[in-house]
């Protein structure tokens, strides 16, 4: 059964026993522009200790915000109460949510009009703010005053971008005034929500456009550890393919290295710190055994940045090239193996072995040396 079908079974046991309920949000929305979703929630008139008791098996995942998760068919669908909300803390949290009844005292309280439609059971749109209209003309429209929606909560001001990146609509003149005016407030909110929205954002058909716009606003001024690469990425029209690559064009310009401080995996800090150090040490010629010690993602990622960067031609066909002869690609594909090392020179186990790898490795990637375990064997023996 489809998510679809599940989340009509909800609808139908919450209206069947008296209560309002409906599709909302981003379903909604795609719907109406042909984009396949998955993303179903449902808001409704029924409070969460109703709902609770309505289905079998739920969890009560915010229930003091009134969400209660139903599951349907191992599926997860969030459930949750109409309610109205409170003063926001720190511009991003409402201090209490009160439950209500009605849908349209719910709507008012959300960001875009084009999220704050509502689907019935029989299929018809439920529109009290005109966002039928705001997508049928690609317009980005808050719910209200933007001034207040903004204030409320600073993340909306991103979430526009990223929607602008991902749907290709336009900001409504309002609302961008009303973020060049509240830009700072995205100071209070934190870092991982931050990088959680520019993941999506980079994914975007329209990624410059959502870009260019945050930099006539000054939106990214208060986002120290971006500002410098999207003014550079605005100039440049540099496309990064992925976060990794908005990232590193982000640490590259960055004199602060102010990318080290980020919620980020390690390995992807790693990553970015090999481009920089290439990059800064101005490495052009992308031999064997460059591309072996940084890998051929950081090494196209430095061409890349070359060539946006510094004019330089481009090599991403050379290096990809090289890297497909190589002989060895990483450590583990020599045929002379560490433990090997160790019985053959009969010592005690130590850093002397990485030592000796390295060698071979060097020697193997130089053409110096064939890459067979005999070979390597008597190479060694030679210099024991």
């Amino acid at each position: 059964m489809s998510r679809i079908e599940d989340a009509k079974i909800i609808i139908e046991t919450l209206v069947d026993n008296g209560y309002d309920a409906f599709i909302v949000g981003g379903y909604v929305r795609d719907k109406l522009l042909d984009i396949e979703t998955n993303d179903i929630d449902i808001a409704t008139s029924a409070t969460p200790d109703v709902v609770e008791n309505l289905f079998s098996k739920t969890i009560l995942t915010g229930v003091n915000h009134g969400t209660v998760t139903v599951v349907i068919n191992n599926a997860n669908y969030e459930v949750t109460t109409f309610r109205t909300e409170n003063d926001y803390l720190n511009n991003r949290k409402p201090t209490a949510v009160n439950f209500v009844s009605s849908l349209f005292e719910d709507v008012k309280r959300r960001d875009f009009t084009m999220n704050a439609l509502a689907l019935n059971l029989s299929g018809e749109i439920i529109d009290y703010v005109s966002g039928k209209e705001d997508i049928k003309n690609k317009l980005i429209r808050t719910v209200g005053n933007p001034f207040e929606r903004f204030s409320e909560d600073a993340l909306r001001m991103l979430r526009a971008f990223r929607f602008v990146s991902l749907l290709g609509f336009d900001i409504e003149s309002e609302a961008l005034k009303a973020i060049n005016k509240n830009s700072d407030l995205i100071k209070n909110i934190s870092l991982e929500r931050i990088i959680k929205e520019f993941e999506a954002l980079v994914r975007g058909k329209d990624f410059l456009k959502a870009i260019k716009l945050m930099k006539k606003t000054n939106f990214h001024i208060s986002m120290p550890y971006f500002n410098k690469g999207i003014d550079v990425i605005a100039d440049k029209e540099f496309v990064p393919l992925d976060f990794y690559e908005f990232l590193t064009i982000c640490a590259v310009v960055d004199e602060d290295d102010l990318i080290e401080n980020l919620p980020i995996l390690k390995l992807l800090k790693k990553e970015i710190r090999i481009v920089y150090e290439m990059y800064t040490l101005n490495i052009t010629n992308f031999t064997n055994p460059i591309l072996f010690r940084n890998g051929l993602r950081n090494c196209l990622m430095t061409n890349k940045l070359n060539v946006y960067l510094r004019n330089n031609d481009d090599k991403s066909k050379e290096i990809i090239e090289m890297y497909q002869t190589m002989p060895i690609k990483k450590q583990c594909d020599l045929k002379f193996k560490g433990d090997e090392i160790i019985s053959l020179y009969e010592k005690t186990p130590g850093s002397w072995i990485s030592e000796i790898l390295d060698d071979i490795c060097l020697n193997v990637l130089l053409g110096h040396l064939e890459n067979d375990y005999e070979k390597i064997r008597q190479y060694l023996l030679s210099k024991k």
